[in-house]
């Protein structure tokens, strides 16, 4: 028999999956912003961005647990607690290895490394003429590797960040920490592949990179029943998936880029402004050749980047705010530029979350970045996607979405009582629950149902709406 939770204090908790998970003491998935964010925009109120976050500290304190393994990819590095914590764990025989780029593997900071015996590889370096192809991911892989001791928690810390001063003070960056098995097992076979194979040492023979890899790894993982897609470039045709993700902002989109190339996203943003999305757009390298600036300035509110520091986010976040009739929440954020080369050349990652609550975290980081560089335009419900919505006043919310067993629907702007009938899609009636406007939030337990969508329709005298909602375990 399912059961509904009418009351809002014990739903919270419940809003905030995955930020928080009840079965463990850390969160499944964390996101950590190294500048300030716009917590006015949290919802639901408790879901506040984690902003102002020393990256590098977060870092060395998840490398502080290791107890067993720690591999790490990583463009660019000078940040000393990084590497003073690498070193540690090597002490305390932790095993760590290291990948970088091939134009910055002899700087100091990844010596120091190598004189304290970690093992180190680069990409190879291209032939004279040729554009050098970047081993461009920063990744941490971390209690992964096979004999890991029995409660030791796989971790994978990805984003946009790398391990530099600049990077964690100056340049705005994001870094998400993922608790999963899976996940981490991907980034470790792509890490291995990169490494020329499973041993302590890297094997050059084998190693490969660039266009010599292959699409090898799985794609598609639930987390504390969050979706997450994992791609890696360029052997994953990833930017045909961040396109996809693109298409499904129906309601808004808001994109934060360093360099922003490539003509098929600017296209899908500009299909989508035309069919109701509020589309808004940060960018820091606006005259790379190829840049879309100009073309996305033409339907869209598109900045450029003038403030201190590198703009080095590459992140794209869709209906955060408003959620929209049957829309799913998306954030795309790695080391993934929106660029030809990271398509085409480039070692990169990325990472597809459909989080409602991710979602909003990143809203409350670009609002803030928005406003720096003289963005006006609130953050408020903008006009409904589809006809019935735009005639009604009330908004009928669900979270998290897609989920995996019970997920909390919200109606807001009631105000009488209403009806919550949820169906699947051939219409069978699976349930029904009455709400008012004392208590406009609901829980609904789906644990006994096959997976797939269900519809979730509110209805009062006067008005009725419908939300599409995926069970997705």
């Amino acid at each position: 028999m399912h059961r509904f939770i009418l009351s809002l204090t014990i739903l919270w908790p419940l809003l905030l999956l995955p930020i928080a998970a009840a079965a463990q003491t850390l969160p499944a998935i964390a996101v950590y912003f190294n500048k300030s964010a716009d917590t006015t925009l949290a919802y639901p109120p408790g879901n506040v961005a984690k902003g102002n976050t020393d990256l590098g500290a977060v870092a060395a304190q998840e490398i502080a647990k290791a107890k067993s393994s720690v591999d790490m990819a990583m463009y660019n590095l000078n940040v000393q607690s990084v590497v003073d914590a690498l070193i540690a764990a090597q002490k305390r025989g932790v095993k760590v290895r290291v990948v970088g780029h091939v134009e910055n593997g002899g700087d100091q900071k990844f010596q120091q490394l190598v004189s304290a015996g970690i093992p180190l590889i680069t990409n190879p370096r291209a032939p004279s003429g040729e554009q050098q192809p970047l081993m461009h991911n920063k990744f941490f892989v971390i209690d992964a590797r096979p004999g890991a001791p029995s409660g030791s928690q796989p971790v994978t810390m990805m984003g946009s960040w790398n391990a530099t001063f600049a990077q964690t003070y100056t340049d705005p960056n994001n870094l998400v920490i993922i608790r999963d098995a899976a996940v981490t097992a991907a980034y470790l076979k792509e890490f291995e592949e990169m490494w020329g194979g499973a041993d302590d040492a890297p094997n050059g023979g084998a190693a490969a990179f660039g266009a010599a890899k292959t699409n090898n790894t799985p794609h598609t993982f639930t987390v504390d029943g969050t979706r997450i897609d994992v791609y890696f470039s360029p052997s994953d045709g990833t930017a045909s998936r961040i396109n996809d993700a693109l298409l499904t902002g129906q309601s808004s989109i808001y994109t934060a880029n360093l360099t922003f190339t490539y003509s098929q996203f600017a296209s899908s943003l500009s299909r989508q402004k035309n069919r109701g999305a509020d589309v808004r757009c940060i960018i820091d390298n606006v005259k790379d050749q190829g840049s879309q600036f100009s073309a996305l300035q033409s339907f869209a509110e598109a900045f450029d980047w003038q403030l201190t520091g590198i703009f080095h986010h590459k992140y794209a976040v869709m209906d955060a705010i408003p959620l929209g009739t049957g829309t799913f929440p998306v954030v795309v954020t790695g080391s993934h530029n929106f660029t030809v080369s990271a398509e085409t050349r480039n070692d990169e990652n990325a990472a597809i979350i459909y989080s409602a609550a991710i979602a909003n975290q990143f809203l409350q980081e670009f609002a803030a970045r928005y406003k720096e560089v003289g963005g006006k335009a609130p953050f408020v419900q903008a006009t409904a996607v589809d006809a019935l919505q735009s005639a009604t006043a009330i908004a009928l919310r669900a979270y998290p979405n897609p989920f995996n067993s019970h997920v909390a629907i919200a109606v807001e702007g009631l105000t009488e009582q209403a009806t919550i009938t949820i169906a699947s899609i051939t219409g069978e009636r699976v349930a029904s629950f009455a709400l008012d406007p004392g208590q406009p939030i609901a829980e609904w337990d789906a644990t006994d149902l096959a997976p797939g969508i269900y519809v979730a329709t509110v209805a009062s005298q006067s008005q009725r709406r419908f939300v599409a909602l995926q069970v997705a375990r």
